[in-house]
């Protein structure tokens, strides 16, 4: 019996990554590094690491929703909520609870005046015990829509920590570093066809040409799932080789970047990428 193309794609996906993967252990990845702040230390930086309607988004490995975010969703005034997480933090304590696993304090600037205030950013369960109150229709929908949201980011950031992931994302950055040689040679091939601009185009030409094929935008390769990074390793692969394989040929630059194209299109006709998580409100 024939196999499904789609097997094949995953078959053909594995092998471009076993061809060029050298021993290493899955390490976690490095501390993102955050801007400077010219406030006290004290204050919390944010790492953001997936935006959605709903504004939840990922803090060292844990998914937390602004106050403000909450206070404007559920037609609240910030100040009220900022109230109620000060009655919630004392109670907190007084059952021997540490706050910071519900609440994290940060700031914000405003830019209508460029002051500076406070917010919290709350973790699932700080998000739970501060809208436990709130009824209404309404604001059961939006309970409803924040807990599926959740969901979802905390199966995202759990997928991310996998070494399945970690080792695949690895192996991609390698085929990376081996497709920036290709290209590197490319230029030189484009010039001496004519090109003015290669030299300044030719990888953001290809990485866009990749981001697009994928559906995913410039900087989302780290939170991208799974079996997107895998398809990107497959088509970086088939570029590498492609791009080598048609200026032996003497094939115009311009051309080989449309094969390339054409070749990532064939690709994606199989390769069943799920939607990226979007949750909506």
């Amino acid at each position: 019996m024939a196999e499904k193309p789609e097997t094949l794609i995953s078959q053909a996906i594995s092998q471009a990554l076993q061809d060029h993967t050298p021993a290493f252990s899955a390490a976690p990845p490095g501390p993102i590094n955050a801007a400077h702040s010219p406030q006290p230390q004290h204050i919390i930086q944010r790492s953001y690491i997936m935006k959605n309607d709903l504004m939840i988004f990922e803090r060292k490995d844990q998914a937390v929703v602004s106050s403000r975010v909450i206070a404007e969703r559920f037609n609240k005034r910030h100040n009220n909520l900022l109230s109620s997480i000060h009655v919630i933090t004392k109670g907190l304590l007084e059952n021997k609870q540490t706050p910071r696993k519900y609440f994290i304090k940060s700031w914000y600037t405003e830019e209508q005046n460029g002051q500076t205030y406070p917010e919290y950013l709350c973790t699932r369960d700080g998000f739970s015990l501060l809208v436990m109150g709130f009824t209404g229709k309404e604001a059961l929908e939006w309970k409803l829509k924040y807990i599926n949201a959740f969901n979802q980011m905390e199966s995202f950031i759990q997928e991310r920590r996998s070494s399945e992931w970690l080792v695949t994302r690895k192996q991609g950055k390698l085929i990376r570093r081996m497709e920036t040689d290709t290209l590197a040679n490319l230029v030189d091939y484009a010039e001496a066809q004519g090109s003015r601009n290669m030299r300044k185009r030719v990888y953001t030409i290809y990485s866009q040409l990749v981001n697009s094929l994928v559906g995913i935008q410039s900087g989302e390769r780290e939170t991208a799932p799974f079996k997107t990074i895998s398809v990107i390793a497959f088509l970086e692969d088939m570029i590498l080789h492609t791009v080598d394989e048609e200026m032996q040929k003497g094939t115009h630059y311009k051309e080989i970047y449309q094969i390339c194209k054409d070749n990532g299109e064939q690709i994606m006709r199989f390769a069943y990428l799920p939607a990226a998580p979007k949750l909506s409100a």
